[in-house]
């Protein structure tokens, strides 16, 4: 019955330690996503600002034009 209940304490650590890893991996993850996601908005941004840039639009025109009130 020892054994069983040191078996049991052994696989219950290594559990733990399992889940600590993965809490982890989970959280580097996470940062990866994270990151990824602000790259795309910066090249949303850069074509946006590129679009503009080549336009004849004012700037309160393309704001209007986003926020739905333009007469384009």
């Amino acid at each position: 019955m020892a054994r069983g209940k040191a078996d049991i304490k052994t696989r219950l650590k290594r559990q733990e330690e399992k889940i600590l890893k993965m809490s982890e991996q989970l959280e580097k993850e996470k940062e990866t996503y994270k990151q990824l996601q602000e790259e795309e908005r910066r090249e949303a941004v850069k074509k946006i600002t590129e679009a503009f840039l080549k336009s004849k639009r004012s700037v309160d025109e393309v704001l209007d034009f986003l926020k739905g009130k333009a007469d384009l």
